[in-house]
């Protein structure tokens, strides 16, 4: 049997009980959420912005250079306690399984840049359902070592028709490689929360993990 969209929503409000939550608010919507649905706090730090193209992108825009003593590797298990504890100082929150799932998805090419033995940054790219490449989660320390991780993961799945890559308003530095790459905005969601804001680093955040699915 199915369900009309505000079944779905009252039924993922009882799942969620008291604990605190975040939302994305199409244009519109905002007031919507904000007054009626219970999100009351409104993010002013940020918007989260949905870039996409459905033309070819270049990844030879995009520099090649990484800093001394790094190296970006596809993503291996031995890797993944590294890029737990990495993606958590992002974040501020566990999401093992989460991260371990979107590692072996299919479709899909994950990079870590690594540095002694420590993870400072990773990538995601997957096919989406219409074979657009796009890219989520992308955080790194360095925005020199994220370009070259963006170029590996962009080269990595070549037969992709389009691109989408989903980031934060004030990170300046996502917006420069946008630019390089001819990625478009196309709508800006604002972020609601139920109790209390979330915080989070976000001049490390170049790509959200999946704006529907997750804060950052």
């Amino acid at each position: 049997m199915s369900r009309s969209p505000k079944e779905v929503f009252n039924a993922c409000m009882e799942h969620i009980g008291p604990r605190n939550a975040a939302i994305n608010a199409v244009p519109g919507k905002m007031e919507l959420y904000r007054d009626k649905s219970g999100f009351p706090i409104v993010e002013t730090e940020f918007m989260c912005q949905k870039n996409y193209t459905s033309e070819p992108i270049d990844p030879n825009n995009l520099s090649n250079i990484i800093p001394q003593g790094v190296t970006i590797e596809s993503v291996q298990e031995y890797h993944l306690p590294a890029l737990f504890d990495y993606d958590f100082s992002i974040v501020g929150y566990e999401r093992k399984l989460a991260l371990a799932l979107n590692c072996q998805e299919e479709n899909s090419r994950t990079f870590v840049a690594v540095k002694n033995g420590s993870c400072i940054g990773f990538g995601t790219i997957k096919r989406t359902c219409l074979g657009a490449g796009r890219v989520g989660p992308l955080y790194a320390n360095d925005p020199v070592v994220v370009e070259v991780l963006l170029k590996r993961l962009i080269m990595s799945m070549p037969l992709v028709t389009g691109f989408v890559m989903n980031t934060v308003s004030n990170n300046v530095s996502a917006k420069r490689l946008l630019k390089k790459l001819a990625g478009p905005l196309i709508e800006e969601l604002t972020r609601l929360y139920r109790r209390e804001k979330l915080s989070s680093d976000t001049k490390k955040i170049f790509a959200l993990y999946e704006v529907s699915l997750a804060p950052f």
